[in-house]
């Protein structure tokens, strides 16, 4: 992966601090960049996971953004921006807990990626309750 520069100018503030405000490449650098679409908790089959429970449906929406990166020879380390959408603001505390213990290992140098996250009325099924799409360059 070629280099990135983490922009977090210190006017700016970093609220829970697991995201940078933003980054900065050099486009020559890269030999591609993956557009994935809004990733949600179905399974293969097309089948919500864990209907009710946030922390089953965060889970199946990394894997899925994994499987996408995967089949891009891509990991989530070659992410640079991701959009999520919650359904509901009662699951902030936990969408935080669980990215938390996502990018202690996911990003271990705190090179984060930027992400901006949006509570939004609902997405298409009524039981799923977040989305992510992203961003990565390779």
């Amino acid at each position: 992966m070629a280099a990135k520069e983490i922009l977090n100018p210190a006017a700016v503030p970093v609220g829970d601090g697991l995201f940078s405000q933003g980054i900065a490449m050099e486009a020559g650098r890269y030999s591609r960049l993956i557009a994935i679409s809004g990733q949600v908790a179905c399974d293969a089959g097309g089948e919500v996971v864990g209907r009710g429970d946030f922390r089953a449906q965060f889970t199946q929406v990394y894997a899925n953004l994994a499987a996408v990166l995967q089949a891009a020879n891509a990991t989530l380390r070659d992410v640079v921006q991701l959009r999520t959408f919650l359904t509901r603001a009662d699951d902030l505390g936990e969408y935080f807990a669980l990215r938390s213990e996502l990018y202690a290992t996911t990003y271990p140098d705190g090179e984060y990626p930027a992400n901006t996250l949006l509570i939004v009325n609902g997405l298409y099924d009524p039981d799923l309750l977040l989305e992510i799409d992203a961003l990565a360059a390779l």
